[in-house]
């Protein structure tokens, strides 16, 4: 399993691998032997690799992926046997990391999207899934307790009454049914591909926009008079200007220009 990076900052380890095309860039959890679950050293780097890409110049959006047909298992199996406080912590971080990134983060699963790979799902901003998925959180099967956090992201994103459902028998369910309740944006044979379409249309929209949105719905409060103020009228007059002349706008702002 290769762990270079085409941007050498990121910190990667043995079952990640990195890909950037354009500025759409794939953190692809390469563990197929695994069924793509994540060894306790994958969960300690996750927040510091999500970190150097979210502060890579050269990323608009990533994407998370599988190999060989699974998304993740979630945890590997082997690596639980630890407190429980160590537990939440490690799991915490790296599920936090990607809720929290300043980039837009897509989701391309197949297969096996179980546990900690369902949260990590829960955690990106968007997910497209192929038909035949599978999807739950097993913590009842193992007496496991999961994060607070994440187990909340994940309501919020089937809400409380399915997630209750899963979470207390530890059942697992589709694509369609995972669609039904709303936890799923798209459904497409090649998830893959459709998440680099759907990252590439994001990539030609304003990042002042984008990372303003995404701070808000994390909670936080914005001052439309401090330096946003004068970013405004920047980036709405190039969105106007490129509106009339029918043109794909240039917008100049970049995440990594961000203040507070």
């Amino acid at each position: 399993m290769t762990t270079e990076s085409s941007i050498p900052a990121i910190p990667l380890v043995d079952g990640f691998r990195f890909d950037l095309e354009g500025s759409v860039g794939t953190l692809t959890i390469d563990r197929p032997e695994k069924l793509g679950a994540l060894s306790r050293e994958m969960w300690f780097a996750l927040p510091d690799i999500v970190a150097a890409i979210d502060a890579s110049p050269d990323v608009s959006v990533l994407i998370l992926r599988g190999t060989d047909g699974n998304f993740s298992a979630g945890s590997d199996i082997n690596d639980l046997n630890v407190p429980l406080a160590d537990f939440w912590a490690m799991n915490s971080a790296a599920e936090d990391a990607l809720a929290q990134a300043d980039i837009p983060t897509i989701a391309a699963i197949e297969g096996v999207c179980v546990g900690g790979g369902t949260e990590l799902a829960a955690a990106a901003d968007i997910r497209i899934a192929a038909p035949g998925a599978r999807f739950g959180i097993t913590a009842a099967k193992l007496g496991l307790v999961y994060p607070p956090g994440p187990t909340r992201r994940f309501a919020a994103a089937v809400g409380e009454s399915w997630a209750r459902y899963l979470l207390l028998t530890g059942n697992l369910i589709d694509t369609g049914r995972a669609d039904s309740l709303g936890f799923l944006h798209e459904v497409n044979d090649d998830p893959f591909a459709a998440a680099q379409r759907t990252a590439e249309r994001i990539a030609g929209r304003s990042a002042f926009t984008q990372t303003g949105l995404l701070r808000i719905m994390r909670g936080e409060d914005l001052d439309p008079a401090g330096w946003l103020g004068d970013v405004y009228p920047v980036e709405l007059g190039e969105g106007q200007r490129a509106f009339f002349a029918k043109e794909k706008p240039d917008f100049g702002f970049r995440r990594q220009d961000w203040q507070g």
